[in-house]
């Protein structure tokens, strides 16, 4: 009874790394698969549809199984190109899904996704803590940093500064804030990004030598409103 328990033991920790593709969503893409489901790695990795995906490059996974369900059992690391994402994952009992020591690096022309604005620069992200519950964001705690951010203009790259943003949670409805400031630059910026469960809302005030350039206010000009210290940034929505 107890060798054959032990054999199935070990049967089951030989699992190979193939079997992930049972576990993934359907967004989720993966090639060159090695090792075994609870250490495995793959050479290439990516998120998305056809029309658009995001690359995750390699990846490397450890799974520890004696934490599931109360703590964070998985553990992975993405590379890229000079693309970088380390997290620990879990799933908590209730239906939340927790990552923990969370670091990210990438490229900021992959912001230009989200703006209508081609920014060049390094984006950083170090979180202590991000909490999940049934797909939508409920907490975090960490800071984000985009460092030597640069317009790249037709007519020439028009440097702006680096900022920093503290992330934290303000309530216990799942209300998170992030803060931004300015480190240093041409491009002041200060205002504050709030997100709600099914909500967003961004108030950010800019002033500075580039906040009255006349070819950078007509870039933002579909969402900036000018003052007279340079424009301001107010958006609000649902997703």
């Amino acid at each position: 009874m107890i060798m054959g328990a032990l054999f199935l033991l070990l049967l089951i920790f030989q699992i190979p790394a193939g079997a992930v593709r049972l576990l993934l969503p359907a967004q989720a893409g993966v090639s060159g698969l090695s090792g075994t489901l609870w250490s495995g790695r793959a050479i290439r990795c990516w998120w998305g549809t056809t029309d658009k995906n995001i690359m995750l490059g390699r990846v490397a996974w450890r799974i520890e199984p004696w934490k599931l369900f109360w703590s964070t059992p998985i553990s992975f690391t993405s590379e890229w190109g000079a693309q970088r994402l380390e997290a620990r994952l879990g799933y908590l009992l209730g239906g939340s899904w927790s990552l923990t020591d969370t670091n990210l690096d990438f490229d900021a022309q992959i912001l230009s996704e989200l703006l209508p604005l081609y920014i060049d620069g390094r984006f950083s992200g170090r979180f202590s803590s991000v909490e999940f519950e049934s797909g939508q964001l409920r907490r975090a705690s960490g800071k984000a940093i985009l460092e030597g951010a640069v317009w790249t203009a037709q007519s020439g790259d028009i440097p702006l500064g680096n900022y920093h943003l503290d992330i934290g949670t303000a309530s216990a409805d799942g209300e998170v804030v992030g803060v931004m400031k300015t480190l240093g630059g041409a491009l002041q910026l200060a205002g504050n990004l709030v997100l709600r469960p099914t909500s967003y809302q961004v108030a950010v005030q800019a002033s500075g030598p580039v906040a009255f350039d006349e070819s950078f206010r007509g870039a933002v000009a579909m969402l900036a409103t000018p003052t007279s210290a340079g424009f301001d940034i107010n958006l609000q929505g649902t997703y």
